[in-house]
């Protein structure tokens, strides 16, 4: 059944109003009619059988029939930090990252980033709340990560997380699987470089802090690549990939 997209401000009572882009995905592109039945989720556990009641250009309007059953939660929490790159790797990454189940995600800024003026990583930020609206209807999450604003390396080593994973393509140490065998912690943050990866200094920041510092093999990834295959192994341990 077709999945649409709706802030909780804008359900009332059983009715619930589309914007416009869900409006023009629903009517234009899909070509749903009066009478059509769909389903809505409004990203924060509530996802609704509905029907098209209205078709306006500025919002169409759906009748809520019932609740359905909330799904596509993973048991872990998953934090992921990624230092900004650029566009189409960041993209991919927040696409697959929400697929992949993951709680909150955050850009941020290192050595070795691409650098963008603060109008430039809004305009992105407000497109990666997009991609990750996206993706929570076609992988049917019921709960759309949060994109938070940018923040510089040392703040991207605070949180209170039980677990903290920084993946640095330097490190010859190993231990990503010894430390997947522990039993499931209450929260996990990861944090993946940018194109070029993370410095000696910032690695050793990260220990410091209380990362520990593992390694996704030989080869260099790409971003995107990066962020998916560590996201797949945490989930894989400790997540809901069984």
């Amino acid at each position: 059944m077709r999945r649409f997209y709706a802030h909780p401000r804008q359900f009332r009572q059983d009715l619930v109003t589309l914007d416009p882009e869900e409006t023009f995905h629903l009517a234009r592109v899909l070509r749903l009619s009066v009478g059509a039945r769909a389903e809505v989720t409004d990203g924060q556990g509530g996802n609704f059988a509905a029907e098209v009641a209205t078709l306006e250009p500025r919002g169409a309007t759906l009748r809520i029939l019932g609740k359905l059953d909330s799904w596509g939660e993973s048991p872990l929490p998953l934090v992921l930090g990624i230092g900004l790159a650029k566009g189409e790797a960041l993209d991919e990454a927040v696409r697959q990252a929400t697929e992949m189940g993951v709680a909150r995600i955050f850009p941020f800024i290192s050595a070795r980033s691409e650098r963008l003026t603060p109008e430039r990583v809004e305009r992105r930020r407000k497109r990666w709340q997009r991609l990750a609206r996206e993706s929570i209807k076609s992988c049917q999450r019921s709960m759309l990560p949060l994109i938070e604003p940018p923040r510089d390396f040392a703040a991207a080593l605070e949180g209170p997380e039980e677990v903290k994973l920084i993946f640095w393509e330097e490190e010859r140490g190993g231990g990503l699987k010894s430390i997947l065998k522990l039993p499931r912690p209450q929260d996990v943050r990861v944090l993946i470089g940018p194109e070029g990866g993370f410095s000696d200094g910032e690695a050793g920041l990260a220990r410091e802090a209380g990362f520990q510092v593992v390694s996704l093999g030989p080869r260099r990834l790409k971003v995107a690549t990066a962020a998916l295959a560590a996201l797949t192994l945490i989930q894989y341990a400790w997540g809901d990939l069984a």
